[in-house]
C-alpha cells in the first residue's frame, strides 16, 4: 500500500501579511507614548466640543471658541492654585504625617505598629527604586507634569476641535471603500458615547467632591478639603471609587469619636443613594455601561501598562473597543442580509 504524500504550499503573500501585522504591532508598541498623548488630546477635544459648538452658534470662529474655552480652563486652574491648592497641600501634608497615628489608634497599637516596621516598609517601598516602579512613576510624571507633553496635548486638542471633520477625512482617505461607512459610523458613535461618558464623569466627580466637602465641614471632620478631593477624584473609578473616599473619611472621623464616624458613615450612605438615584442618571444617562467585572479587569490592565493615566483611560478605551465590536457585528449582519436578498 502506497503512502500518500501531502504537500503543504506556503503562500509568500500570506507570510508577508503576517510579518507586516507583527511589525505593525511592534511599531505601535514603540510609539505607545505618542499614542497615549494623542488619546488624551482626543478625549480633551471631545469634552470641550459642546462648549466650542456653543460659541460657534454665537457667531464665534471655531478657533476663537477653542481659545475662549482654554482661557476658562486656565482661569479655573489659577483660581484653584491661589485659593484651594495651598490649603489642600497643607492639609494633605498633615494628614500623611498622622496616618501612622491613625492606624495605631484604630488597631490598638499592636506590636507591629509600635515598632514602626509596617510604616518603615512602606517608606522603603516608596523610596527604593526598582525598574518597573521607576518606569511607571517616570511615565506618570512625563505625562502629567511634563511641560512639553502638556503643550502637545493642548495643541493637538486645539486642531481636533477646530477641524471637526479631520478624522472623517482620514477615514475616507485611507480606508478601503467597503469599510468606509462602517468606520465613519463607528467614529461617530464612539465620539458621542465617549464624550457623554467623559463629561458625565467629570460632572459627577465635581458634584461628589463639593457635596462631600460641605457634609464633612458641617460634621466637623478634620482635613475636610483633602477628604473631599479624594472622594471626588476616586469617583472616576467605577464601582470601587466611591467606597475608597468614604472609607478614608470614616477612618479619620473614627479617630476623633465613634459618634462622628457613625455620622460620616450615614452621610456617605445617603450620598451614595442620592448619587445612584439622582446624580448618576442626570450626569451619565447617555454614557455606555460596562459589566463591573470587565471594568475592574480593564482598570488593572490599564494600571499595569501605563500607571495611573492608563487606569484613567482604561474604561473609555474598553468602551471604544466594545463599540467597535458592536458596530462591526452590525456591519457584517447588514452585509449578510444584502447578500441573501
Amino acid at each position: 500500500m502506497e503512502k500518500q504524500t501531502t504537500l503543504i504550499k506556503i503562500d509568500p503573500w500570506s507570510v508577508l501579511k503576517v510579518i507586516l501585522v507583527f511589525l505593525g504591532f511592534w511599531f505601535l508598541y514603540l510609539i505607545r507614548d505618542v499614542i497615549l498623548i494623542f488619546l488624551i488630546a482626543a478625549f480633551l477635544s471631545i469634552i470641550i466640543i459642546p462648549a466650542v459648538n456653543f460659541f460657534e452658534r454665537k457667531k464665534f470662529p471655531r478657533w476663537l471658541g477653542v481659545l475662549v474655552v482654554y482661557l476658562i480652563i486656565l482661569a479655573a486652574v489659577v483660581f484653584l492654585s491661589f485659593l484651594v491648592f495651598p490649603t489642600l497641600i497643607s492639609q494633605g501634608k498633615v494628614l500623611l504625617e498622622k496616618i501612622p497615628d491613625y492606624f495605631k489608634s484604630i488597631l490598638g497599637g499592636g506590636s507591629v505598629l509600635e515598632s514602626d516596621s509596617f510604616f518603615e516598609a512602606i517608606k522603603r517601598w516608596l523610596t527604593t527604586s526598582s525598574p518597573e516602579r521607576s518606569q511607571i512613576f517616570s511615565f506618570f510624571g512625563n505625562v502629567v507634569s511634563g511641560l512639553f507633553t502638556t503643550i502637545m496635548v493642548f495643541i493637538i486638542a486645539f486642531y481636533l476641535s477646530v477641524d471637526r471633520e479631520f478624522i472623517n477625512r482620514q477615514i475616507i482617505k485611507f480606508s478601503p471603500l467597503k469599510y468606509r461607512n462602517f468606520l465613519t459610523n463607528f467614529y461617530s458613535t464612539a465620539q458621542q458615547k465617549i464624550g457623554a461618558w467623559s463629561r458625565g464623569a467629570l460632572s459627577l466627580c465635581f458634584i461628589i467632591g463639593v457635596l462631600s466637602y460641605l457634609g464633612l465641614l458641617i460634621l466637623g471632620v478634620k482635613f475636610a478639603l483633602v477628604l473631599a478631593v479624594l472622594a471626588g477624584v476616586t469617583e472616576i473609578i467605577p464601582y470601587v471609587g466611591p467606597w475608597i473616599g468614604g472609607t478614608v473619611a470614616f477612618i479619620v472621623a473614627l479617630v476623633d469619636s465613634p459618634m462622628k464616624a457613625f455620622l460620616v458613615a450615614i452621610f456617605y450612605l445617603i450620598l451614595q443613594q442620592a448619587e445612584n438615584s439622582l446624580i448618576v442618571p442626570l450626569t451619565m444617562r447617555k454614557a455606555v455601561g460596562l459589566n463591573p467585572v470587565v471594568v475592574l479587569v480593564v482598570l488593572l490592565i490599564g494600571g499595569k501598562l501605563a500607571g495611573p493615566i492608563g487606569a484613567l483611560l482604561a474604561v473609555p478605551v474598553a468602551t471604544i473597543i466594545g463599540i467597535l465590536v458592536k458596530e462591526y457585528l452590525n456591519y457584517k449582519k447588514e452585509i449578510n442580509q444584502k447578500s441573501e436578498a
